[in-house]
This record gives structure tokens, C-alpha cells and sequence, in this order.
């Protein structure tokens, strides 16, 4: 294991994350926020001064990274990140717990959105409402960049599923590519958030307001714990907020093709026509069961992309039995997306494999294969969904337990655990998870399990993968 280049790059994740710390801090002075404008201050020079050591310290590592180190790297980062985040949501609020401070932290880096500070007792200072909006951005582009780079090099999933133009192994080191796909992710993130934050504000809706729902729609997360509740009414708000939601659903790789004007092509693609097909099954399910047609396209996108933004009044919704509550967020986004879910990619490689399989019942002798844009998929990518969804189960099922077996009623355990894994914060209750740590902690390592895509922790917990 290159241990100097991983700690090299958590390095310069701190240089990044202490800008951003500046930032919030500038902000705070500006609206008057003394306990906010302190400690974000102090935290980012005591950052910024560790970070600056350690790049002197540790120097040059002396061999090439690989892809496992990148694979390394991947999970220290959310932990280190939670960590260094963590302060803000400590101090100059009424939090005394730092379990709660990292799950906080924790929670907007994965775009989980879940916030066990209740909106409730008060609107957060407008600082830290900026800090969220911050995490939940770094948390996208880290989320699509893991996925495009490390993902794809390590093949976890099998071939296609993750791999696009966008990356490719360097001679040099394993974290020279990364650089190029954080620039793209930027590029196009901005591009999005400018875009849904331009009809808002065109509309009508307050400019803070509008930030606050492009960030979100577009990282598929809740910077703002109370638009969980909240019901979008206004037309321009609705609309920018859905415009937001599908191209954060769909990811980068669709927005790279709708730049590079191959409209078509991004318009039938895989993931594509899943995401349209899982939109109006559910929708129609939710028509079924008593919404009408806006509710039930409104809580389909919601849940969908993971979010849980209330496009509808969530009170139409709470009736929806659980488990139909629960199944659009497992199906979640496109693979380079900050959605969460099973992600439609895999979804639709099952679904077609098993369409040919029945096929093949008429036919035994029959070859049969399919592709997946242009490239065609053999058994061993099946296999690789196979063994994901299997890690999924298990993941599910030991959250399940233990949640129940810690006094969870088996709705908010089943709940909680599916919440977490799938980066769905409006899922997680709040007031079971408040006031209890234990709680807290599992919910995190669920969200950074998630975000692992689950199955990415198989060899980590293998012995020869740090001897490397």
C-alpha cells in the first residue's frame, strides 16, 4: 500500500476543504455571526497548518499509486472529511455532541442530506446553511469522481458499468487522473447549479432560496433540513427544482453528451430509459394508491434521485405504504451521479439478461448477448451485479438487526438502514436518532457504505489488500 501518496492527497483534500472553511467564515463575519465566524476561522488555519505539514513531511512518495491505493484513499477520505467538517456543526450551536457534529458532517459530504438539528427550534445561521451547501458540493464531485475513476479502474462491478472517456490509467501515478475528472465534474456541476439557479431567480424566488435548491437538486441531497417538509408551490421554484433533480439523477456522463450536442444518443440511452420507465411506474403505482398526477410524478423524482425534496406536500405522501415508500430510493440514479440506489445501469443490464433468459427457455441451445453502450456484456458482468446485490441484502440485513436489536421498531430500523445505505436523508427519522450516539454511528458507517457502493468494502477487509 503507497501510504505517502494516500496521505498526500488527504492532504490536499484539506487545502480544499480549508478554502472552503474561509469562505463560510468571510460569510459569517458578513451577516453578523461571531460563534460561526470563529470557528470556522480557527478550524481551517488549524487545517490548513496540518495539511501544509504533512505535505512537507511525508515528501515524494517513492513508487507509483495504483489503483487499490485509490481504492484506499476513497474510504479514508469520507472519514477524514467527516472528521475536519465536523467543528462547525459543533460549536456556536445548540449541538453538544460531537457524534452528532460528525454524523452532520458526514451526512451533507455523502448528499445523505439527513440533519439531526431540528428546523424546528430555529432556522440554522445562514454560515452554516452555506456549509452545507459547500459539503453537499464537494460530496457530489468526490461521489462522481470515485465512481469514474476508482470504480472503473478496479472493475467492482463489472465492465461498462462505470467506465466512460472520461478516465484512463496514467503511466505515472493512479491519482494523476483524478485532477482531469474533478475539473469536468466541476465544469458541468456549475453549469447546472447556474442553470436551475437562473429560473428560480428569474421566477420570482429569493436568491438564497435559489442556491439553496439548485446545490440540492443537483447533488440530490437536502442542504436545507426543512425542504424535507416544506411544500413547493411556486411554479418556477417546482420546475427549476425537477430540471435540477433529473440531470442530478441522470449524471454527468448524460450531461456530457447533451454538451456535446448528441441529443439522441443521451435521449435512448440505457440509464436514460431506465430512469423514464422507473419514473412512470412509480408514478402510476402512486395514482393507484390515491395521488394525483403531479403528486405522484413529484414524489416519483423525489425519490427517485434519493433527495427527498417535498415537490408535494409530504403529508399526501405519509400515507404511501413504507415499502412503496422505500423502492424508488433503492433504485436510485445513474452510475456517475450523486444519486444513490442500486443505480439504474445495473438495474437495466438485470433486467435484460433475465428478458433473455426467458427467451432462452424456447430455445436452450440459443446464444444470446446484449450491449451496453456498444460494448458488449458477458457473464462476468452479470455475475458482478449478482454479488453486489447480494452484498446489498446482507448490508441491509445486518442494519436491519442491528437497529432492532439497539430498540428500533422494525419500520424506523428498516427505514433508517435503507436511508442510510441508499443516501436517502428523508427516510432517516429524526427524533429516534437525536439524542442517541450509537444510533448516529451506525447511520454514518451505512452512508459511507453507500457511497462505497457496498461491495467495494469486500477487500477491505482483507488482510493482503494493506500488505500490498
Amino acid at each position: 500500500m503507497n501510504y505517502a501518496a494516500i496521505i498526500r492527497m488527504l492532504a490536499v483534500c484539506g487545502f480544499g476543504l480549508s478554502a472552503s472553511m474561509v469562505f463560510s467564515g468571510i460569510v459569517a463575519f458578513l451577516l453578523a455571526e461571531p460563534a460561526q465566524f470563529r470557528v470556522f476561522i480557527a478550524t481551517a488555519i488549524l487545517l490548513l497548518t496540518a495539511s501544509s505539514a504533512t505535505i512537507v513531511l511525508v515528501g515524494q512518495p517513492a513508487r507509483r499509486a495504483q489503483p487499490s491505493d485509490g481504492l484506499a484513499f476513497m474510504v479514508f477520505f469520507w472519514v477524514f472529511a467527516g472528521i475536519v467538517c465536523a467543528p462547525p456543526f459543533l460549536m456556536g450551536l445548540p449541538n453538544g455532541s460531537p457524534m452528532a457534529a460528525f454524523h452532520e458532517a458526514v451526512s451533507c459530504l455523502t448528499t445523505t442530506g439527513h440533519s439531526i438539528l431540528d428546523p424546528a427550534t430555529g432556522e440554522l445561521p445562514g454560515s452554516v446553511l452555506l456549509w452545507r451547501a459547500l459539503l453537499h458540493l464537494v460530496g457530489a464531485a468526490a461521489t462522481v469522481t470515485f465512481a469514474a475513476t476508482v470504480l472503473a479502474a478496479l472493475s467492482l462491478d463489472g465492465p461498462g458499468i462505470h467506465r466512460t472517456p472520461l478516465f484512463s490509467l496514467s503511466d505515472e501515478s493512479f491519482f494523476d487522473s483524478m485532477p482531469r475528472v474533478v475539473k469536468v465534474t466541476a465544469l458541468y456541476g456549475s453549469i447546472c447549479v447556474l442553470l436551475v439557479f437562473a429560473i428560480e431567480v428569474v421566477g420570482g424566488i429569493p436568491v438564497h432560496t435559489a442556491f439553496v435548491d439548485a446545490v440540492s437538486a443537483l447533488t440530490t441531497g437536502l442542504v436545507d433540513p426543512a425542504s424535507v417538509s416544506e411544500d413547493v408551490v411556486h411554479a418556477a421554484r417546482s420546475f427549476g427544482l425537477s430540471l435540477g433533480l433529473i440531470l442530478g439523477s441522470l449524471g454527468i456522463f448524460f450531461m456530457i453528451q447533451l454538451a456535446n450536442r448528441q441529443w439522441r444518443k443521451a435521449l435512448v440511452d440505457a440509464e436514460t430509459l431506465t430512469f423514464g420507465m422507473a419514473l412512470l411506474i412509480f408514478s402510476v403505482i402512486g395514482v393507484g394508491l390515491g395521488l394525483t398526477g403531479l403528486n405522484a410524478i413529484g414524489w416519483t423524482l423525489s425519490s427517485l434521485s434519493t433527495s427527498g425534496i417535498a415537490l408535494v406536500d409530504s403529508s399526501t405522501t405519509h400515507s404511501l405504504p413504507l415499502l412503496l415508500q422505500l423502492a424508488p430510493c433503492l433504485v436510485g440514479g445513474a452510475a456517475l451521479s450523486a444519486a444513490g440506489g442500486l443505480k439504474l445501469a445495473r438495474l437495466y443490464v438485470l433486467g435484460r439478461r433475465v428478458g433473455q433468459e426467458f427467451l432462452r427457455m424456447g430455445f436452450r441451445q440459443s446464444l444470446v448477448h446484449f450491449q451496453f453502450r456498444g460494448r458488449v456484456q458477458s457473464d462476468r458482468t452479470l455475475m458482478g451485479i449478482w454479488v453486489y446485490l447480494v452484498a446489498y441484502i446482507i448490508a441491509s440485513v445486518a442494519g436491519l438487526l442491528l437497529f432492532a436489536f439497539l430498540g428500533l421498531g422494525f419500520d424506523d430500523a428498516l427505514s433508517t438502514t435503507l436511508g442510510s445505505l441508499t443516501n436517502s436523508g428523508h427516510l432517516i427519522p429524526r427524533s429516534e436518532i437525536s439524542d442517541a450516539p450509537l444510533y448516529q454511528l451506525l447511520t454514518v458507517l451505512g452512508m459511507i457504505l453507500g457511497r462505497l457502493e457496498v461491495l467495494a468494502l469486500i477487500p477491505l477487509l482483507t488482510v493482503s489488500f494493506w500488505r500490498r
